[in-house]
């Protein structure tokens, strides 16, 4: 994580994201000791580190990191300065002032006629805003959907079809979620029109302007629910021909692929894994860009991993029946653009998986050796209840699935290979190249300019959707365990480097090569499990 001079150079998310750092622990000591430090130099709270482990006795969340923001925050805004970058200073505190004398009947009913009023003005102001952002949505998914129409007619380069569907994909996410927001405002309308008409009912001498308020409010939501039921339509409409497209795009994009002999099968690619703590929790591996660190999802997976290990470890220790072919799903999810080739892996700290004492890993490592992994991810399908999961106006049918099997020792299939990563100077980060016709690079590689950004919120931004891991996976049973391949290695970082070795896992790549040869979608085929 990049450290900044001063407290006023931390936003206050990124100051928020130095303490769950320090409180995470997963690093080595001497880096743990120079967060600490750093923090108790720069928090300018008297207590300085020590808010980190001790609270005030009144702190009715004493485990939380915004606990320890707020009260750096506070202790700042007591003595006149803004703690955090972009801030503005708080306002100056008034002088006391005597309690206005009480108001009659009449003087609340007039400042509530005037309050409901300037509440009035400001709701035709903000349906303005929200109808000119759905307007602007549709109409901008009405040219991307013109510009994909003609661009499916002509030649293109498969950087170019990625791009278009990429932009249709962005211009239906957004209109969707600005007829969303325009939506919103249907409940708060109508309650705000029954409100004035109770008002009419038992108003008194103010009953003509409570009329003339109500009337207001009727006509403003009668437009608005004939400008919804105008807007609905035409997004489905626009939806039903973007999807068309997307999937003749899709199609066309396959084949380019495998025209060009670029396909997954045809072709390696470099994969992407986050640096920061590698071996301490597990990782998606994605293709191209660096993908988000989805430190929440990586405890998550962690978790699941680590409660399916304990079960099939006290199956195989204990006396309890044991089933053949089980497996525990730890993930899954679905990749959101069609545009994805559907390459990716899982990064997993191999003590997670097997004690990691007693073995000169270095040495397997150049010596290209294999080890027995009693635990071994393979990739696969579930799938969905009908109805369920969708994204638009598309249902999704199938995630991707990562799963999770016992390997009895001495099997044949239970050796995994064990390689070694090398460190770039150019690069500065780790790289590991798999075997085969069209070998994946995984590249460690910093995160911290990520880390230390605000949380985006683009469609583009998130690649994975449907993210999810129980925290205690249900135990299944292989229907074709013939169909299971393994496609993993140990991989050993240099000495120097003071990582561990870690566990990577990819997708069956003759699952993967069906995907893209077979059907459109850049995602795993019906069900197999």
């Amino acid at each position: 994580m990049k450290l900044k001079p001063t407290l006023g150079d931390y936003t206050e998310p990124e100051f928020q994201a130095l303490v769950e750092r320090i409180w995470a622990v997963d690093m080595p000591k001497a880096d743990h000791d120079r967060l600490i430090n750093h923090f108790d130099r720069i928090s300018g709270h008297p207590k300085g580190a020590d808010l980190l482990f001790y609270h005030p006795e009144d702190d009715p969340n004493p485990n939380s990191s915004g606990s320890v923001v707020y009260y750096v925050k506070d202790w700042h805004r007591k003595q006149g300065r803004v703690a955090f970058k972009g801030q503005a200073a708080s306002p100056a505190v008034a002088p006391a002032q005597w309690p206005p004398a009480p108001m009659d009947r009449a003087q609340i009913t007039r400042q509530r006629i005037a309050q409901t009023q300037a509440e009035v003005q400001k709701l035709i102001a903000d349906l303005a805003v929200s109808e000119r952002d759905a307007q602007a949505g549709l109409a901008d998914l009405q040219l991307r959907i013109s510009h994909l129409r003609q661009q499916l007619s002509t030649q293109a380069l498969i950087a170019q079809r990625e791009l278009d569907i990429r932009a249709l994909e962005g211009s239906e996410f957004d209109s969707r979620l600005a007829m969303q927001r325009f939506r919103f405002w249907q409940l708060h309308v109508q309650l705000k029109r029954d409100n004035t008409q109770r008002e009419v009912t038992y108003a008194g001498a103010e009953r003509g302007q409570w009329q003339n308020i109500a009337q207001q409010i009727g006509a403003i939501y009668d437009g608005y629910v004939a400008k919804l039921n105008q807007l609905n339509p035409r997004l489905k409409q626009l939806q039903t021909e973007a999807e068309a497209l997307l999937s003749t795009a899709q199609t066309q994009l396959v084949g380019l692929r495998d025209q060009q002999q670029l396909g997954p099968a045809q072709f390696g690619a470099q994969m992407f894994s986050p640096l920061v703590f590698a071996d301490a929790r597990p990782a998606i591996i994605v293709e191209g860009a660096l993908s988000p660190p989805l430190e929440n999802h990586r405890v998550d997976l962690q978790k699941a991993i680590r409660s399916a290990v304990a079960e099939f470890t006290w199956q195989i220790t204990s006396s309890a029946p044991t089933h053949q072919d089980q497996y525990a799903a730890v993930l899954q999810f679905e990749f959101r653009s069609r545009a994805e080739v559907g390459r990716f892996g899982v990064c997993v700290p191999l003590a997670d998986l097997l004690p990691i004492e007693g073995l000169d890993w270095h040495y397997l490592a150049q010596t290209q050796g294999a080890v027995d992994v009693p635990f071994r991810l393979s990739s696969g399908t579930c799938s969905v209840p009908p109805g369920t999961l969708s994204q638009g106006i598309r249902e999704i049918e199938t995630l991707h699935q990562v799963a999770l099997s016992p390997v009895s020792k001495g099997d044949s299939s239970s050796g995994v290979r064990v390689r070694p990563a090398l460190w770039s100077e150019i690069t500065q980060n780790y790289s590991f190249t798999a075997e085969g016709v069209a070998p994946l690079t995984v590249n460690w590689a910093p995160s911290d300019e990520y880390e230390n950004s605000p949380k985006r919120t683009t469609f583009a931004d998130h690649r994975l959707g449907f993210l999810r891991s129980a925290a205690v996976p249900l135990l299944e049973t292989f229907t074709e365990p013939s169909t299971v391949v393994f496609d993993d290695y140990v991989v050993v970082f240099p000495v120097d480097s003071g990582l561990e070795p870690v566990y990577v896992m990819f997708r069956n790549p003759l699952e993967l090569a069906r995907a893209a040869g077979t059907t459109p979608a850049p995602v795993a085929p019906p069900e197999t499990r």
